[in-house]
């Protein structure tokens, strides 16, 4: 490939240089490329140390605090198995670009003395942080809430360390009483309180790594029927729980969507399949609402007449809001073929009125250049104010945007960042306008990085050149000129006004954490980059991901209240518009008004 920009497109703002004379439209931090929020130490795993730290989630405050959480699964030393496993939260008071320790969150047992807790002796997996955005019951507007998978004791741990002291797992293991919990938080996370279980199921079984492999032998049935993956959400007054479960159902009201279990689920072989269903809860009732099926997957013949839905194994909802009054849902499916799927239903409730089993998502309609959205399992999709929809899976560490957010729009690829992973979250901010991007990557290292997807908060100028008096655009293009552009550099000067797409001609400037300031376009965050990232004469000028901690430019004023951008790689050379229409291009410097700029609002 070529490249490793001077330039930076990924989340930007408005925050101009002190060298300016213009008014500074904000004073966030900015951290594109962003670093370590948690790495795995020495510490023994309960599991593979490959996924020890895994499923990082994260929410925003109104107070504009961003909370994570994440699995951490080592070893408890007080007990040396699972027995009082905590759950992570971290805080970030600068907008995601620096993160630091909140708070643990105990399992149910030890955070309430009510015996229906008492079997819940860890707090595992699968975090969901959500603040309510209106009240719901005797929950006020604002709470922060903590969906999260709880479980018993990992029995398969304990079993092989009684054995073998010196055993080492390397994959999951059978934990037994799986059940996903209800959490809030009245202080912005530093406090936790347990207010319910939303859904009980079984033993884990090994899953999701070993499936029906990694049985302990306190699992005299050999089951698999944990649940997973709470998704949370707020719908005609009542909150929503979707979730993955394994309990094993011999199928489903068509009516109602209520699946019916099988009455030896405790017992019979088991179908290792999975559902998505959700549950609702009125915020006062002792207990949330019966399961209702939103997707299916296939039925399995289970032998002697008896069949049971979830074949495919389809996992980890995602449900958006489309402009065009539907609703979408994201999930992965094992099954065969299209391994990311989609639905498309007129009410988040009743996704089970459609396909049993989804459509591939490498089916929707993508932008010229751009390439089906991503594959390979843990889609997330979230929706921005003003409708637009972000999308991305563990296929590829760039993301998908959906201009019209309409059910039936058009996908444009957008690079960051932050590489591909499983379980990469998406985290729109106020107050910035930016993505944050949460990610665990190699042997249980947790990444953070932002992405500017344009429109973000801040000013923006029209940069105009002093001899052609034509501005800086990008040809009408909005994402990273490698795909938009068919891998040529696309930035170059305009009449003003010319672009079918107006904010295309308008840019933040934007101080780069080590200094620097880099221009970020406003129709797509891309930076104004050195294509081949070597500055020297004649080098051309794209628009490019944020991928550098430098910024590309140092804005120098001239005596008369224009400026001039200087590479900060190379400060002998200048951005240079030479003539009308031209690209931009870097050159020695000259006093022909070709390297000067005047900002405009």
């Amino acid at each position: 490939m070529h490249r490793r920009r001077l330039a930076k497109g990924l989340g930007a703002f408005a925050a101009v240089s002190a060298m300016l004379a213009i008014p500074a439209s904000g004073a966030q931090a900015y951290n594109p490329t962003g670093g370590t929020l948690y790495q795995l130490g020495s510490e023994p795993c309960l599991k593979g140390r490959g996924n020890c730290a895994v499923y990082p989630k994260s929410a925003q405050l109104p107070s504009g605090r961003l909370v994570a959480a994440f699995e951490r699964s080592t070893v408890v030393s007080a007990t040396g198995s699972a027995d009082r496993q905590t759950l992570p939260v971290y805080r970030s008071d600068d907008d995601g670009t620096s993160w630091q320790p909140l708070s643990e969150v105990r399992a149910p047992a030890y955070i309430s003395d009510d015996p229906r807790y008492a079997r819940y002796t860890s707090n595992w997996t699968n975090p969901y942080l959500y603040v309510l955005p209106q009240d719901v019951g005797d929950l006020r507007q604002g709470t922060l809430l903590l969906a999260t998978v709880v479980s018993g004791d990992d029995e398969y741990y304990r079993e092989h360390k009684a054995a073998d002291p010196n055993w080492t797992p390397t994959n999951d293991g059978d934990r037994r009483d799986l059940a996903i919990a209800l959490y809030s938080s009245a202080d912005e996370g530093a406090t936790w309180n347990i207010l319910n279980i939303v859904a009980t199921g079984g033993w884990q079984g090994g899953s999701a790594g070993a499936v029906g492999q990694n049985i302990a032998n306190a699992n005299t049935n050999r089951q698999v029927d944990p649940l997973w993956e709470p998704y949370l959400m707020v719908h005609r007054g009542q909150l929503v729980c979707y979730y993955s479960d394994e309990n094993d159902y011999i199928g489903f009201n068509a009516t109602t969507g209520v699946p019916t279990l099988d009455p030896a689920n405790d017992t019979a072989p088991d179908s290792q399949g999975q559902i998505l269903v959700h549950k609702t809860w009125d915020g006062r009732s002792a207990n949330w609402s019966s399961p209702v099926v939103d997707i299916a997957g296939l039925t399995q013949d289970m032998g002697g007449g008896k069949t049971e839905i979830g074949g495919g194994r389809p996992g980890m909802t995602n449900v958006v809001r489309t402009t065009d009054g539907k609703w979408m849902i994201t999930y992965e499916y094992w099954g065969g073929g299209a391994n990311t799927r989609y639905r498309i239903a007129d009410d988040p409730l009743r996704f089970f009125t459609g396909s049993a089993t989804g459509t591939g998502v490498n089916s929707l309609p993508v932008d010229t250049g751009s390439r089906t959205l991503s594959m390979n399992g843990s889609p997330v999709i979230i929706r921005l104010p003003g409708g637009r929809l972000v999308y991305n899976a563990a296929g590829s560490g760039n993301v998908w945007v959906n201009e019209s957010g309409r059910s039936d729009g058009t996908w444009k690829e957008y690079q960051t960042t932050s590489q591909a992973g499983y379980s990469r979250s998406l985290q729109y901010v106020e107050g910035t306008g930016r993505i944050s991007i949460l990610n665990n990557q190699g042997t249980s290292t947790l990444r953070f990085a932002e992405v500017d997807l344009g429109d973000t908060e801040g000013a923006y100028y029209q940069l105009v050149n002093r001899r052609t008096n034509q501005v800086i655009g990008t040809g009408n293009r909005t994402n990273d000129a490698n795909i938009g552009n068919g891998d040529v550099p696309d930035v170059r000067l305009e009449a003003p006004g010319s672009a079918a797409n107006p904010d295309t001609q308008f840019w933040h400037l934007t101080t780069e954490p080590n200094g620097g300031v880099t221009l970020l376009n406003k129709a797509g965050g891309r930076a104004a980059a050195i294509w081949t990232g070597n500055a020297t004469v004649g080098q051309r000028i794209g628009q490019w991901v944020d991928n550098s901690s430098t910024g590309s430019w140092n804005l120098v004023r001239t005596s008369d209240g224009f400026y001039r951008l200087q590479s900060v790689r190379n400060t002998s050379l200048y951005l240079t518009g030479a003539t009308a229409g031209a690209p931009l291009t870097l050159q020695n410097s000259v006093s022909d008004g070709s390297q000067d700029w005047e900002l405009v609002r």
